[in-house]
């Protein structure tokens, strides 16, 4: 991307630039600005994992932290899990269940996205209602509207396959088009065995899932709609690193659309709906709980039953200035959440998780895009959010069998208090958040542009951090093996970040590095509780071999993120590229000296690429160093550096034709990736609370078919 780029609408690029070009009466809209996104199409680099997450390991700045093969939570600069908004096609997807078992990019598998994209550094308040911890868009194929007024048909067909786990996945994107319409579907099916390492297998780690998607689109001069259905079936999936796996994933996703592209106006409107049935259970794909004799432990049995629901919309007007861009918009998300533990053994066993959580937002921004000078450009926005959170009253009966005395009979009394004073208490929260941000550039020459960047964000607390009543480990999936509580009365979390950096952009050599420094008042974080009822019921739980004693509970602090990534591209010949990617933070707690949880450590990508006549090849490695700066509040083991080596290969045998292979830990590499969750599933390979263990040497290819 040069200095000065084509204004390009960050929610739906594509279809912009495609009705920039059919509509000769709309004026191209320069700005001074810098490179603020990174983009991996997946067409253009071979992936073999299942989860899309793990294609931000190939970002600036971004990671992955891994509770399972299909289980990856965003990472960015540090920061996690709910802090990072990602979506899909413009739209938000929560997850199903309160340890994100199926976090927003389980929706959007690798062999239906076109592309994952990242927001570099600062995010404009136009991107998302809570982007505190930066954004992420996935992009999956639509189909292209035809030439004519004849449909004609096309698609694509995706083949994959991996040694690590015995994976397979086959899917096919079929559409049938003209000028004015799209009829399109897709369907895909992928399989994975439990994954290997240098000493064994992650047990479990399999993986079952089935997608089908149906979709129509509309275009008749300034005028586009869309409407689109998926369904999301994950038949089971494994998940070591959280107390339950995933045993069902029923999930209905719709989304419709609507674009006016006028002359000096634009105005995008969209509205999607979800419903999700979550199933989790803790003794079928992992061994079961066992007694001192060895037997199976019925009473310690765990399943449960959670419910997501989701609705929001988005209304967006843009008009086109001589200098620039004014946005303006409003947005609303309304979620619903439930979940239910139980016992299959012991029918009036149950607690109530969560119930009746409500947490909606509705957002409105003002945003500015423009060129102050030939060499400079600013934008500036600002965006408030009101977010209303709720729950329902909580009950749970841990004494099936109506015993008078012994340990489930005063784990119920305890348990039934902690419901009580949870009851008790003004659960209806509301907070007014306000954001903005700043970002200011000037062309200094020398294929050069600089710029400095400042903004302030915040976040509400999620449903779990507000309404975990009992000491538990639904955590959003934190995945230290620790039990918390949650707070009602919690504070928004409020971020003032800067950042500086520059692009160049010379004939055979670009180089963009950002630096950034963020501090966040009254960051959500566990704590050592000082709750002696909830203490006293963690440890009657640890007792009884289920959970931890000493619980943390969410509270207020402050904590501060700091740190450099870049990426960067050197032309070595007209066929051989040099290209880097290096990410560095730094997050600590403030209030204590201590580290925050769950950090990645700092790594770089080293690659380089061959280009020769309807084929090329990549050599990459992949760098991590020690991590010391660890989280002594949870409990988090240090980790060692390493270096992976990938190599892949590509060959077009026809224009429509595409065969690729490569192999992932060439040299079969035994680390421990640090962004891994600790095995709480028992396995005779790795110990129970011990880091799970980096994957080893996989052979990986995939054919596409393009008709």
């Amino acid at each position: 991307m040069k200095p000065i780029i084509r204004y390009m609408v960050p929610l739906c690029a594509l279809t912009c630039q495609a009705a920039l070009a059919q509509d000769p009466n709309v004026e191209e809209i320069v700005v001074i600005g810098v490179q603020d996104t990174h983009t991996v199409r997946t067409d253009d680099t071979m992936v073999a994992p299942a989860d899309t997450a793990e294609l931000l390991k190939k970002m600036p700045g971004a990671n992955v932290n891994k509770n399972g093969e299909l289980t990856g939570l965003a990472q960015y600069r540090g920061m996690f899990g709910d802090r990072v908004n990602v979506s899909i096609n413009g739209t938000h997807i929560n997850s199903g269940g309160p340890n994100a078992m199926d976090a927003p990019l389980h929706y959007a598998p690798v062999a239906l996205i076109e592309s994952l994209s990242i927001s570099r550094g600062i995010v404009p308040v136009s991107m998302g209602q809570e982007t505190i911890g930066g954004h992420m868009e996935a992009h999956t194929y639509g189909g292209e509207f035809g030439d004519s007024n004849s449909f004609g048909f096309a698609g694509r067909a995706y083949l994959g396959g991996q040694s690590v786990n015995s994976g397979h996945v086959g899917s096919a994107l079929l559409s049938l088009t003209n000028r004015h319409h799209i009829f399109r579907t897709f369907l895909m099916q992928e399989q994975g065995g439990d994954s290997k390492f240098d000493g064994g297998k992650i047990t479990p780690s399999e993986y079952d899932r089935d997608r089908w998607d149906a979709g129509y689109s509309y275009t008749q001069g300034n005028h586009e709609f869309s409407l689109d259905f998926a369904r999301n079936n994950t038949l089971h999936a494994g998940t070591a690193a959280l107390p339950m796996d995933i045993m069902a994933l029923d999930s209905d996703l719709w989304r419709g659309k609507y674009v006016w592209d006028g002359t000096d106006y634009r105005v995008t409107a969209q509205v999607s709906k979800s419903s999700i049935l979550h199933w989790m259970s803790n003794n079928t794909l992992r061994r079961p709980p066992l007694t001192t004799a060895g037997t199976p432990d019925g009473t310690r049995f765990r399943n449960a039953r959670t419910t997501s629901k989701g609705e929001t919309f988005v209304l967006k007007v843009e008009r086109f200035v001589d200098n620039g861009v004014w946005r303006a918009g409003v947005d609303g998300s309304f979620d619903k959440h439930g979940a239910n533990i139980f016992n299959p053994n012991a029918p009036a066993f149950f607690i109530n998780n969560f119930k009746g959580i409500e947490r909606n937002i509705v957002g409105f921004y003002l945003e500015r895009e423009m060129s102050l000078s030939d060499r400079t450009g600013l934008e500036i926005g600002a965006r408030y959010n009101r977010v209303n959170t709720d729950s329902g009253t909580v009950a749970a009966n841990m004494n099936p069998m109506n015993l008078p005395s012994g340990m489930p009979f005063m784990m119920n009394n305890m348990a039934n208090m902690l419901a009580m004073r949870f009851n008790a208490q003004d659960l209806s929260q509301s907070d007014n958040d306000v954001d903005w941000f700043a970002r200011f550039s000037i062309e200094a020459g020398y294929d050069t542009t600089w710029y400095v960047g400042a903004a302030r964000k915040t976040r509400a607390p999620s449903y779990q951090e507000r309404y975990l009543w009992m000491p538990l480990t639904s955590t959003g999936g934190l995945a230290d093996g620790k039990t918390y509580i949650g707070d009602p009365n919690l504070k928004p979390e409020v971020s003032h970040e800067l950042e500086a950096g520059f692009d160049y952009d010379g004939r055979d050599f670009s180089f963009y590095p950002r630096a950034f420094y963020k501090k966040v008042d009254d960051f959500i974080q566990g704590i050592p509780s000082t709750d002696m009822m909830a203490i006293n019921f963690a440890q009657m739980m640890a007792n009884m071999g289920m959970g931890t004693p000493d619980p943390l509970q969410f509270a207020n602090v402050d904590a501060t993120y700091y740190g450099f990534d870049m990426e960067a591209h050197y032309a070595l010949s007209s066929r051989l590229d040099l290209r880097s990617v290096m990410s560095i933070v730094r997050g600590q707690r403030d209030d204590i000296n201590d580290d925050l949880y769950r950090i990645s450590p700092d790594n770089l990508v080293l690659a380089l690429d061959y280009r020769g006549n309807g084929w090329s090849t990549s050599f990459e490695t992949v760098t991590y160093a020690d991590q010391n700066r660890v989280s002594n509040t949870n409990l988090e083991a240090k980790t060692g550096g390493y270096t992976v080596v990938n190599v892949s290969g590509r060959w077009n045998v026809t224009p429509m034709l595409e065969i690729g292979a490569g192999i992932n830990n060439l040299l079969d590499e035994r680390f421990e990736d640090h962004l891994a969750g600790y095995n709480r599933a028992y396995n005779p390979d790795v110990a129970m609370g011990a880091r799970l263990p980096g994957l080893g040497r996989s052979l990986y290819g995939r054919m596409m078919w393009y008709f």
